[in-house]
């Protein structure tokens, strides 16, 4: 049995372990933390799926003894080979091995070829482990390596596990859809830095899951966007942070009645007449990707002080925009008022407020704000069904 000391050491950074399952970058310190209290050399953290049992980067974790280099190389010796961690699985959840038991139990009796290369790379000439959890999909194992003749006690680390692996499989069962959507948008995710918008996915709880470099950089300035306690995504102003929370909530409900998106304005703390105009999807759970467990929203924003950078073209062959439409439009992204506009292209104030009311009408935008928006739109699809934009009635005109 383990002492009361130890009891509350392991308590206490329960905490810290959940952390981990919406920031996956904090996972090496928790299972270095996790090393530490077992008095071994290393812990690694696995999902096999049934279905397709191959192991990638976003289903293993470890402590900082492991290299990026050096994964493959253990997953090829270890799990995938004759490791005795390949068996952990058929033990009972939260049952404790040690070393090649379940293996020989197996009937496989020949020379290990995974624990040579893990003496020569880590010291260590054992393992053990558990199997955290067991489902028609995967399961979880746990594998902890450690020197026979050091520090570690086996029924001490058996003792631990069996109180805190109940959290790690939760942990790990709130982290496999963080994990899932970063492996399937993070490429997605690139291309659009590229182009200057802005993109994050927040669970319902509004803590960010993913977010890209320009997402992070917009944040990063201050001026409207925040981030909260446990990484979650607020707003500098009170009311727009209180607006953004609601939304959010409100469209990842899995019984929402809201289909498609919600857009919001955030003041500028900059410039009063500039606004950053966020737009807000349901990513709900409907067909089995993330196991049932994942509801959220995706975020895009655009710097209003980048907005010349929208691509005016896919609004002119969209909508059937004109070409002095088009430099209506391409004037209105640059921050100009009709007076501007008609300076800038030598037209009459009148002309000008005739166009921009054409162009209105024929992309259904309300605003100058909505028109950004619906630019945006032609990037990246932000409608429920996954089309762009439909052509509207617009409803109001504002210079």
């Amino acid at each position: 049995m383990i002492g009361e000391r130890e009891f509350g050491v392991l308590n206490s950074m329960i905490p810290a372990l959940y952390e981990a399952a919406i920031s996956p970058d904090l996972w090496k310190e928790r299972l270095d933390w996790l090393t530490g209290v077992l008095r071994s050399k290393n812990v690694v953290l696995v999902r096999i799926e049934k279905i397709r049992p191959e192991i990638s980067d976003y289903s293993f974790h470890a402590n900082s003894w492991i290299t990026p280099e050096m994964t493959g190389e253990y997953l090829r010796l270890g799990l995938n080979n004759n490791d005795g961690s390949a068996y952990f699985h058929q033990l009972d959840v939260y049952e404790f091995s040690i070393g090649d038991e379940m293996r020989h139990r197996n009937g496989d009796l020949s020379p290990s070829r995974f624990y040579p290369w893990l003496e020569k790379s880590t010291g260590c000439n054992q393992a053990a482990g558990m199997c955290l959890s067991n489902e028609p999909s995967g399961y979880d194992i746990l594998t902890t390596h450690y020197r026979d003749d050091g520090p570690f006690v086996p029924r001490e680390a058996a003792d631990m596990l069996r109180i805190i692996g109940p959290h790690l499989t939760k942990v790990l069962e709130m982290n496999r859809p963080v994990n899932l959507l970063r492996h399937r948008y993070g490429a997605f995710l690139d291309v659009l830095d590229r182009l200057r918008v802005g993109v994050a996915i927040v669970t319902a709880g509004s803590e960010l899951v993913i977010a890209n470099e320009e997402f992070t950089r917009i944040v990063s300035t201050g001026d409207s966007l925040a981030l909260g306690a446990g990484a979650s995504l607020s707003a500098r102003d009170d009311h727009d942070a209180r607006r953004l929370r609601d939304a959010v909530l409100k469209l990842s409900r899995k019984d929402s009645l809201v289909a498609t998106s919600i857009s919001l304005r955030l003041s500028s703390q900059i410039n009063e007449n500039s606004a950053y105009l966020l737009d807000l999807s349901p990513l709900r759970e409907n067909r089995g990707t993330f196991g049932g467990q994942f509801s959220g929203v995706l975020v895009t924003v655009v710097d209003p002080f980048w907005y010349t950078d929208l691509n005016v073209g896919l609004m002119r062959d969209h909508y059937n925009l004109t070409k002095a439409e088009i430099d209506i439009f391409d004037a209105v992204l640059r921050g100009l008022s009709n007076s501007d506009i008609a300076d800038h292209l030598g037209k009459g104030r009148e002309t000008v407020k005739s166009q921009l009311a054409s162009i209105f009408r024929k992309t259904g935008a309300n605003d100058r704000l909505e028109l950004v928006r619906l630019a945006v739109q032609l990037i990246i699809p932000l409608n429920g069904d996954g089309d762009a934009p439909k052509p509207g009635i617009g409803r109001a005109l504002q210079d």
